[in-house]
């Protein structure tokens, strides 16, 4: 017996997905939703929330009172160099932003002072965590101990229809993964085997138990299959008789090559295809990363700050915003250019102008003042300006036609 197949190849990945499902080696697609560590052993899955986790990890996140960066603010030293005493703002950051990705929750408990203000933050484990209820209260129980105010826990929960509970972007990707990891252990198998696709070896005139049958498998097996067997003899009586199964090399190379999974994964996070080496165009640098930034990036940033300031600063004026110019720094050359603009146009400072090109400030007072072009009239002066040039032409006599053409008068 053996495998027949045609030149009618799939027209798409997910057909040829389908088709890899049917070779042999291949075990059955399941259904079961992939745990936290079954997950990361997918090379996608890791890439896809490592990729994102650390990519906002490693924004500074502002602290801004009426639309006003205020660096001075305590949050915004907890958030960014030391959240407590065991690991720094990066670390803090990663693990609460990765978790969330995997685990459906990022918790961070917020431990106050005496008088109610954030003085250390904390990540605590997605399966150590419950939402409880106690009437119209809800409270927070940590590892079925201790009690956890509703308002000292931060929740980021990246998808979430009821606000309440999270929805799963791994469960979504089952079949993928499933799909992924038959087909790769089927390659695998295929090359540790010794590039042998699997045969029929009959035995002639026997009649055997089914131990026997699989004692004869294992021995025979044993002893030709593998990559140090391959290409060897092979010895058999004239009792014995082998069949080999042949495999369309074509199959192979569609399952080393097969992108479907991968482009499945980048999909449910919101991942630019190029991130992962697809479809890559003649887009530049820059654009790439203003792409990822704004396409992936923004949606992330916008949920945690949200989240974020709804425990830190609940009745504040006070907002938070990532620090995103470290993707504007990409393209060195268009970013001092525009950074010198917005210095020759006023819109910031010597001193900030250095500090964004990388230099130290200048000494005196002149460093912090805006460039003001003398062309400009100040806003507050336009008015009296205006008003001041039409006085002047009114008190200003009219000159005739006989005064310029040299004084004389006709009669």
């Amino acid at each position: 017996m053996g495998l027949f197949f045609n030149r009618g190849y799939p027209h798409n990945e997910e057909e040829a997905e389908y088709l890899l499902s049917t070779l042999p080696g291949f075990t059955g697609i399941g259904h079961h939703e992939y745990t936290e560590s079954e997950a990361l052993k997918n090379s996608d899955i890791f890439t896809a929330i490592m990729m994102i986790a650390s990519d906002l990890a490693k924004m500074n996140i502002r602290v801004k009172y009426h639309d006003v960066h205020d660096p001075g603010h305590r949050v915004e030293m907890l958030l960014n160099k030391k959240p407590n005493d065991i690991y720094d703002g990066y670390t803090f950051k990663f693990v609460v932003f990765a978790n969330a990705l995997l685990t459906k929750h990022g918790y961070v408990e917020i431990v106050r002072d005496k008088n109610g203000q954030p003085k250390a933050l904390y990540h605590l484990k997605t399966s150590e965590l419950q939402l409880k209820q106690n009437g119209n209260k809800l409270y927070y129980l940590h590892k079925n101990k201790r009690i956890i105010k509703y308002e000292d826990i931060i929740d980021y929960k990246p998808y979430s229809l009821d606000g309440v509970d999270s929805i799963s972007m791994l469960s979504s990707l089952t079949p993928d993964l499933e799909m992924q990891k038959h087909s790769k252990t089927f390659f695998a198998n295929f090359f540790k085997n010794g590039t042998q696709a699997g045969g029929l070896l009959k035995l002639k005139n026997g009649q055997l138990s089914p131990e026997a049958r699989e004692a004869i498998r294992e021995k025979f097996q044993e002893a030709n299959a593998g990559a140090n067997n391959s290409g060897k003899v092979l010895v058999m009586d004239e009792t014995m008789d082998y069949d080999r199964f042949e495999i369309d090399t074509e199959i192979l190379k569609l399952i080393n090559t097969s992108q479907h999974s991968t482009a499945q994964v980048a999909k449910v996070f919101g991942i630019p295809l190029h991130k992962f080496g697809i479809e890559t165009t003649n887009m530049s640098l820059k654009d790439s990363m203003a792409d990822y930034l704004q396409s992936t990036l923004s949606t992330y940033m916008k949920g945690i700050t949200s989240v974020f300031e709804f425990k830190l600063f609940p009745n504040s004026s006070r907002n938070l915003e990532f620090d995103t110019e470290t993707y504007r720094k990409v393209d060195w050359e268009s970013y001092t250019d525009t950074v010198s603009k917005q210095y020759n146009d006023g819109v910031i400072t010597l001193n900030e102008y250095r500090r964004k090109i990388g230099e130290p400030p200048v000494d005196g007072e002149y460093g912090d003042k805006h460039r003001v072009s003398l062309n400009l009239v100040n806003a507050e002066l336009v008015d009296a300006y205006q008003q001041a040039t039409a006085d002047n032409r009114r008190r200003t006599p009219a000159i005739s036609v006989d005064e310029t053409e040299g004084g004389e008068n006709y009669e």
